[in-house]
This record gives structure tokens, sequence and C-alpha cells, in this order.
């Protein structure tokens, strides 16, 4: 084993030691092209297969399902309620005939990065070829050896093994080896040492046919600003299938200044996802006060709290206070005249006249100790969806859960930074698309 391979692998042992799920082992301190200054990833949005989105005149996002999706539908397949879109980024793993260029979905609360590796069954048809690491010269398997929990060593064949299951969105569930290969970024800079989950059996990976996996976003922030002092992250959501984006990583000089952020603190909770302190909600400026600060508590076994996501499509609220939400905007509109119409998968939705649409709140969210505030207007609020009965209705883009997340949709056009370093995530508007190019 050479020298490079050893200094890496005892670099993952030291993560495994501290119990830390890990996306990057080392990208490394010593080497002579790490850069200077920040750094990028591609920032893309994927249409969901058998949905048409665009943006209307009225600036709101109008969905129609495919004849597909409703046939679906209609033999009891339940489609969920989505945004239309998922945020993707595109890397490259491996060298010589192993390199792979592979488009990962984005996730700021999954435990480790990870991609679907040859031979893999059952698994999930995705844009490209398989990454085979046999065919990459720089490939490694973890060994067994310097295996810690949550990774269990397989002494039989001396590999370290990893499984995604419990607690993962829609039944995911991965199980492949701990593997260290490069990683290449769009700017051709190379990370000599990144460690991976090679993923050999998925199960329930709802991958538009297009993802190789997943790229855990907050891991792979932590591990930048430990192996270089870039502490801070930001991203700025879009809806235009035809641009990409950017995910920046650097010091403050490289992030986008905005003159009138807001700041909430990251709370200092060791999982792989940024949770804030949620407060309150308000409906149209009037404050819930059936909804306390304790309704998005996390409690005990890790249940509950409030975390901030651009994997999840739309916004998650716990239970409570989706109900008190539901029924304030209810309301609000029922009063002025809308009609209720009931659409497969969402919890309210009214037929959207000129007049209802006019007449739509906004929701505020209210951070704890703090005088921050971020406003979902009714563009990010609300979808436009086609119904066949009832023509055009307007449906709120929020589900229940069991905790909140801060979803993709209601981030559009909002820059958020996360800076690890003083535990803060500062958030302003901004219009997304100006930070964005044309897709090639």
């Amino acid at each position: 084993m050479d020298t490079n391979l050893v200094t890496a692998l005892t670099i993952v042992a030291a993560l495994f030691v501290h119990h830390l799920p890990l996306a990057i082992a080392d990208i490394t301190r010593a080497s002579s092209n790490t850069p200077a200054g920040g750094f990028t990833l591609p920032l893309f949005t994927k249409q969901t297969p058998g949905l048409t989105i665009r943006r209307g005149a009225d600036g709101f996002l109008h969905l129609q399902h495919s004849l597909s999706s409703l046939e679906a539908s209609n033999h009891g397949t339940t489609i969920l309620p989505e945004s239309g879109a998922q945020h993707t980024t595109e890397v490259h793993f491996g060298t010589g005939n192993g390199r792979r260029k592979l488009l990962l979905e984005l996730d700021a609360t999954a435990p480790m990065t990870w991609i679907q590796c040859k031979p893999c069954h059952p698994v999930a048809a995705q844009t490209g070829a398989l990454f085979d690491g046999e065919l990459s010269p720089t490939f490694q398997h973890v060994d067994a050896s310097v295996c810690r929990p949550p990774f269990v060593p397989d002494p039989s064949i001396h590999r370290c093994r990893f499984h995604l299951g419990a607690g993962t969105p829609g039944g995911l569930l991965v199980n492949g080896l701990v593997s260290v290969d490069e990683y290449t970024r769009e700017d051709g800079y190379v990370f000599p040492k990144f460690v991976f989950g090679c993923a050999h059996e998925t199960h329930n990976f709802h991958n538009l046919n297009t993802f190789a996996g997943t790229l855990a976003y907050r891991r792979f922030a932590t591990q930048a600003a430990a192996a270089h002092g870039m502490a801070r992250s930001s991203y700025c959501l879009f809806r235009e299938t035809s641009r990409k984006g950017f995910l920046r990583f650097g010091a403050e000089a490289d992030i986008p200044h905005k003159p009138h952020y807001q700041t909430t603190k990251i709370l200092p909770v060791h999982e792989s996802a940024y949770y804030v302190s949620l407060a309150g909600v308000s409906v149209g400026g009037r404050r819930l006060a059936g909804v306390r600060p304790e309704t998005f508590a996390r409690r005990e076994g890790g249940e509950g709290g409030c975390v901030v996501d651009l994997g999840t499509p739309l916004t998650v609220l716990v239970e409570e206070a989706y109900r008190a939400v539901e029924d304030a905007v209810w309301s609000d509109l029922g009063r002025h005249g809308a009609a209720r119409v009931e659409h497969a998968g969402y919890g309210l939705c009214v037929r959207a006249t000129e007049a209802v649409k006019g007449r739509l709140p906004s929701l505020s969210l209210h951070f704890a100790g703090e005088e921050a505030t971020l406003v979902v207007w009714p563009k990010q609020l609300f979808l436009m969806v086609d119904d066949e009965r009832a023509g055009q209705v307007a449906c709120l883009a929020l589900v229940p859960g069991r905790r909140t997340v801060i979803g993709a949709l209601q981030q559009v056009d909002t820059r958020f930074v996360f800076d690890l370093k003083d535990n803060k995530l500062s958030f302003a508007p901004e219009s997304c698309v100006q930070d964005t190019v044309p897709v090639a």
C-alpha cells in the first residue's frame, strides 16, 4: 500500500473513531495544487419525469401531469406532491478508463456521499454507465481494520461496509462498501483522496432515471472547511432547467455579498443536517398563536426539530404546525369566496381565479432568539396545477411530517449562506437566475 493511501486511511480511521459519518476523508492539506481561494460545484435543476413545469406570466410555477402519470394515479400509485424539479450537481469519479461523469442529487441531510457501483443489484437506471472501480487505478476499498461505527467491518473480505436505511425518505435502502478514489471538480481541480459509499445494492432509489447517487451537501461543506478553512458555503436556488447555477465554497470573500442578510444560529447538533431553531409561523402577516417554539423542538431520540435542505422538494411542517397553517390559509381564502377543490396528493387546493391569485397569502418563518424571519411569498408557497375537472387550481405547496424541513421550493430566490466557523445561517432575497449561466 502506498504512503499516500496509508495517510488517507489514517485520517479515515480518525474520523471513524469520532463516530462521524463522512463524505470526504482527505482533501489533502499538503497537496501542491490546493486552491488558494474558494471553489464552486455546478448546480442544475432536473425536471421530474411525467410533469411539465413552466413559469407562467403570473410568476407562479404551473405543473401539468402527463397522461401516464395520471393513469398511474388512477391505478392506485400515489403521486406525491412535487415542485416539479430536483437539484443536482455534476462530478467526476476515478481516473483512467474508470473515470465517470456522474450526476448526483443534492441532499443536506444525507449522512454520506454515495454512488451506484458495478456490480449493483438491484440498480436504478441512471444517466451514463455505472462507476467501475476495477477500471480506475486510483480506486481502493477501505480496509476492515480501520472500520468503526456506524460502518461495519467485514473480515471475510477485509472491507468496510455501509448501510443506509432507517429513517431515509421513501424507504430508500442502500448497501455497499466504503471506498476511496479521486474526485474531480468541473474546473479540473482534483481531490486526490475522496471517501464515498460504493453502493452494490439500492432499493427505492427514486432517482428520476438520472442520478447516480447522492452528494451529502453538509458533509461536503464540513470537510472542505476542515481541510482548507473554507468555512462558508452558499447557494441560490432557481427553477429554470436551461440554466446552471453554483454551489459556492470558501471564505467570506468567495461568497456573494448581500446588504440585507438576516441571520440565525445553526444548532450544534452532531448530525448530517443544518438544524435551526424555529419559534413560530405567520400566515399573511398574522402570527399563529397556537404554533409555539416547542412545536418545533427536537426531542429525545432525534425526532422533531427543523432543518434546512435543498434536497427536499417541498417544505415539510410538523403535523401540528401544518394543520394550523392550512386552517389559517383556508379561513382567509374562504372568507373571500375561494372554492375548495380536492386534488390528489395536496392538502389544500382552491380554484385559481384571478381574484383568488390576488388573495393568496405569504408564510413567515420566525427564528428563535432572533429578529430573523424568512418570508415565503405566494409564488413560492403555492403551485398552479391543471385539474381535469376543476381547471387550474392553486395548491398549498406544504406537506405534513414528523419534523420540519425548509424545502427547495420555498428557498427559491433566496440566497443562503452557511457559516460553520461561527455556526450561523444567513439569508437574503435575490433573483437567483441572475447568478446562473446557460447550460452548454
